[in-house]
């Protein structure tokens, strides 16, 4: 395979999801394949110094741009970049609307694209699987260049339903995956995120390629680097976290409320509640938690703690005893880590793979909640579920076909580098 020295690669993160999932193929394509990276940095600035990005940083033959930066160089008013990236997902619609905000945005970008572009001959861009206005013009730039693009995953399908938010009647919502065929490929962990693209995607430009972010390779590198979670107010005490999702999904949140108050009467325990890092009304949520149930508000501090984006739900999972999930796919590390999850079913409307695959972590009641508490409360050691059902949830979501995920993704991106 011969290796043009002006090829190159080039991933864009455009939020923390992007970092949690794609990361991890960066890490190995910078570590087998000599070929120059660049990766650019979409999200705020402060997300340069994440211990993810750091860890980036120290491979060989990468360099981390942040792209407003990059912005500065080649455009005035710099306002607009900034209000642009700020909101572009909401904004996007309008891109199209009216002419005058696709000129000036096309402008933009297209200088941008000769900057990322400049002295390359071959090359492969990555995205995640957004579509939004920037992503669709950057892919036709790369496109007239004969560049190939790529969508990688930028998260999980941690239902085993598919109508799962909260205003889903019926299957229109996949026409909004019609313009991920833009792409030349799109990449996808499992069967059942593939569904998604399945209407719009050619059957051999659709790959299945298992989940970067939780097979067995990442989720080793990650326990050796990931900062670690300490709160001596768990000491001696029953460590649970609840991981929830944000407004968008149909969660009973009255019921979540008295869930919490369920578990805080035990006295043993100490109970972290993880809000979904890209949840924006999260502290919304919370007021409106601690006012449906004002008892709550004293226990802040004792044996609760509200979370939001501030500490990284992996070093959360490997703090905790035990795990409580309505359907992210946080707790699928802790199965990897065969840490006990419980999936409270009864608190949303939809069905949790990991309740699917692993019958002992259904909750279908608050009475089984309280059963379980009791006992992990006497011993937080017991065991929750058998292997063979463990087994089974990573094969068919995590480790699709096989555990050999991370050189997949990088024999793939390198194939497409050289067809």
């Amino acid at each position: 395979m011969n290796q043009n020295k002006n090829t190159k690669a080039i991933f864009f993160l455009r939020h923390n999801n992007d970092i949690d999932h794609i990361t991890p193929v960066i890490y190995k394509w910078v570590n087998t394949k000599n070929i120059p990276t660049d990766v650019y940095i979409m999200t705020r600035r402060e997300i340069l110094q994440d211990y993810r990005i750091q860890f980036l940083k120290q491979q060989k033959n990468i360099r981390i741009i942040y792209l407003n930066d990059l912005f500065k160089t080649i455009s005035k008013p710099y306002i607009f970049n900034y209000i642009y990236f700020k909101y572009s997902t909401q904004l996007d619609g309008m891109f199209y609307k009216y002419c005058f905000l696709r000129k000036i945005a096309r402008k933009t970008i297209n200088k941008m694209a000769k900057k990322i572009f400049q002295g390359m001959e071959n090359g492969v861009v990555v995205f995640d699987w957004t579509t939004i206005f920037f992503v669709r013009e950057m892919v036709q730039k790369a496109k007239d260049k004969g560049f190939k693009t790529i969508s990688l995953p930028h998260g999980e399908w941690p239902y085993f339903n598919y109508l799962m938010q909260i205003n889903d009647f019926n299957y229109d919502f996949l026409d909004s995956y019609e313009p991920s065929k833009i792409f030349d490929y799109v990449v996808v962990p499992n069967k059942s995120c593939a569904f998604i693209y399945e209407k719009h995607i050619k059957k051999d430009r659709l790959k299945i390629l298992g989940s970067p972010r939780y097979c067995d390779e990442w989720t080793k590198t990650i326990g050796k680097i990931i900062p670690k979670y300490e709160n001596p107010k768990g000491d001696e005490k029953l460590k649970i976290v609840f991981f929830l999702r944000n407004i968008g999904y149909p969660i009973f949140w009255e019921e979540v409320v008295r869930s919490i108050k369920l578990i805080l009467q035990f006295p043993n325990v100490y109970l972290i509640v993880k809000h979904h890092p890209r949840n924006t009304k999260a502290r919304k949520i919370t007021k409106k938690l601690i006012g449906f149930y004002p008892e709550i508000k004293n226990k802040i501090g004792k044996n609760l703690e509200f979370i939001y984006g501030e500490e990284h739900s992996g070093a959360l999972v490997r703090w905790s005893d035990l795990i409580i999930d309505v359907g992210t796919s946080a707790a699928w590390e802790a199965v990897k880590l065969r840490k006990p999850v419980l999936m409270p079913e009864y608190l949303h409307a939809n069905y949790s793979k990991i309740a699917h695959y692993i019958k002992s972590s259904e909750l279908r009641c608050r009475d089984e909640l309280y059963s379980w508490i009791e006992k992990f409360a006497e011993n937080k050691n017991l065991q929750l579920y058998g292997n063979d059902e463990r087994e089974r949830f990573i094969k068919e979501t995590i480790n699709v076909p096989d555990k050999y995920v991370l050189e997949r993704y990088t024999e793939f991106l390198e194939k497409c580098l050289y067809d």
